[in-house]
Order: C-alpha cells, then sequence, then structure tokens
C-alpha cells in the first residue's frame, strides 16, 4: 500500500514544516506531496534544498496562497497523478508522533472500513472535542444545535442527522484525514469558494452524506506545534475574534461558517436568522467595548458576506 501524505503551507513558516516532513520520514510514509501556497523565498530556498535530500518529497508551487481551500484541493490531485492508495492530509504544523501511521493503517484492515466510502482521523490532543464525541457516540458534536448562528442559539434543539450515517464523527479538520483515494471519486475535491476556514468541514461532511463515516483512531496521534487562534485561552468578555489580529481570517470565518451552516445544517431558516442577529449584535458590541473597529468591522463584513453567497447558492 502507497501512502502519500500532503501538507499545504504557507507565508514563511520552514521551521514547522521541517519537523513534519522529518516526522513523516520517520514513519516510512511513501512520498510526501508540499504545497507551497504563497510562500516567502526564505522558506522555498530551504524546502528545495530539502528535497534534494530526500526524493520522496514531491512540491507544488502555486505561486500565489489560494487559501487552504485551494492548497488541499490542488495537493489531494497531485497526490492522484503520483499514484497513491491512500493519502493523509496535514497541516504544516501538525507533526504525527510515533506509530502514527502504522495504526492508521491497522485500521484499514478492519472489516468495518470501507475505503469507497470512509475516512480516518488521527488524534490531536488539543482538539478534545473530537474524543468526547466519539466516546458519546455523538458524531454531531462539532456542530453544536441545529439552527445555531456560528455556534450561538437563543432556541432549544438538537442537531439532527437522520439522512446520514450515524457512526462515527460527522466532520473532521484536514489535519490527520485519512482516506483511500477512491473516496474522491465519491465525495469530490474540496471547494475553492471556501478559500479559507470552513472548507474542511464542507469537503468531510460529504463522507457523512454519502453514507460514510469517518472513524477516530487515537493511537494515531498527532502534536500541533502551533496553536490555533480559536483554542487560545480567553477572557470572560472576549470572543473568539479578540484572540487574532488577522482580519481577513475574522472575515472568512465569519462568512464561511454562515455558508456551511445554511448549506448543510439550518432545518428552520428563521429561527437561523434571530440567532445571527442576536449574535452579530453581541459580537460587534464586546469587540467595539474593546476598542475593536477593524475587527467588529471585518465581523460585520463576514456575516453580510456569507449570508449573501447562502443565498444565492
Amino acid at each position: 500500500m502507497i501512502v502519500t501524505a500532503v501538507i499545504v503551507t504557507y507565508g514563511d513558516r520552514f521551521c514547522f514544516l521541517e519537523k513534519v516532513i522529518f516526522s513523516l520520514i520517520e514513519e516510512n510514509v511513501d512520498k510526501i506531496v508540499v504545497v507551497l501556497n504563497g510562500i516567502l523565498k526564505s522558506s522555498k530556498d530551504k524546502i528545495f534544498l530539502l528535497q534534494k535530500n530526500y526524493p520522496e518529497i514531491h512540491l507544488l508551487d502555486l505561486g500565489i496562497n489560494t487559501g487552504s481551500a485551494g492548497g488541499f484541493y490542488n495537493g489531494i490531485k497531485k497526490a492522484i497523478k503520483l499514484q497513491t492508495d491512500f493519502i493523509w492530509l496535514l497541516d504544516d504544523d501538525n507533526k504525527p508522533e510515533k506509530e502514527a501511521l502504522h495504526n492508521l493503517l491497522k485500521n484499514t484492515s478492519d472489516i468495518a472500513f470501507n475505503h469507497q466510502k470512509d475516512a480516518l482521523l488521527s488524534f490531536r490532543k488539543d482538539r478534545p472535542l473530537y474524543l468526547s464525541a466519539k466516546n458519546n457516540n455523538n458524531g454531531s458534536l462539532m456542530l453544536k444545535e441545529q439552527n445555531a448562528a456560528l455556534g450561538f442559539s437563543v432556541f432549544s434543539s438538537k442537531t439532527s442527522f437522520s439522512n446520514y450515517n450515524k457512526k462515527g464523527l460527522k466532520v473532521a479538520p484536514y489535519g490527520g484525514l485519512f482516506f483511500h483515494k477512491d473516496l474522491i471519486d465519491k465525495i469530490g475535491l474540496p471547494d475553492q469558494s471556501y478559500f479559507l476556514y470552513g472548507d474542511d468541514f464542507d469537503f468531510s461532511i460529504r463522507i457523512s452524506k454519502n453514507n460514510g463515516k469517518i472513524l477516530l483512531v487515537e493511537e494515531s496521534e498527532i502534536t500541533d506545534i502551533e496553536k490555533s487562534f480559536h483554542l487560545k485561552e480567553k477572557k470572560w468578555y472576549q470572543t473568539r475574534f479578540h484572540l487574532t489580529d488577522n482580519y481577513l481570517l475574522i472575515e472568512y470565518s465569519v462568512k464561511n461558517g454562515i455558508v456551511f451552516e445554511l448549506s448543510h445544517i439550518v432545518k428552520l431558516k428563521l429561527n437561523y436568522i434571530i440567532n445571527l442577529f442576536l449574535y452579530s449584535l453581541i459580537v460587534s458590541f464586546l469587540l467595539l467595548l474593546s476598542l475593536e473597529l477593524k475587527k467588529t468591522k471585518a465581523f460585520l463584513k463576514g456575516v453580510f458576506r456569507g449570508y449573501a453567497k447562502a443565498n444565492k447558492s
């Protein structure tokens, strides 16, 4: 069985990427596709130098930053062209621990695993919600309530996926997702229109929608070298948007969150609109209270763009 890891990197992140690549080499991954998604020349030079010493590394230079959606879209296509059996998606700071790949491959031999429909997910310790979802047999735990807007709801309801496979997780991040190349024939490639943020959930929920399942493999462990902005500790009056100065990330996380929810989750649109309106008021107030004018603008721009795009689809 040939396994190809697909890593998307950008900017100046060679210090993270190098550790991930060496971990993959130690895990005996057959091929490593590194997507250069608008990286700085200093990092590019180091990556090209590394490739000279390790022929299993295959570089795909996109020239510009196409977002995570474009990066993984092109990376998966490249992996399939290289002739592979399994594809392992990783962020450039997802460092696989010892035996991570071996424990994934063990699970592909399980009779319950269908190569054409299912996927596996490596375990990341800083994402305990996925483990809770598995242990509580509640694969929808990451999706909050059915008509909640960006996780906020004043109504009492439960997420319902009666038409989806009830086993396994309903969604997963790119980082750690492991699947057979034939799965792409079933669910397609990532949607590049998402550009940044939420594209991983849109991609992975198609597995559930096509009667497949995403199984968390605790023995396949990945360490996040860099902590995500929404996982950082915050004070009681702060939202997750207080914790980053990346205005584009704020805008796209809101925009794509709304597009994803309206495309895949929402059943009662009026309830959703009420939730979105109230949540927007609360977040805007808290951001303005902290004199975060640019963040408020980015947040509201995301709300308007997301709702407009979802209604055009």
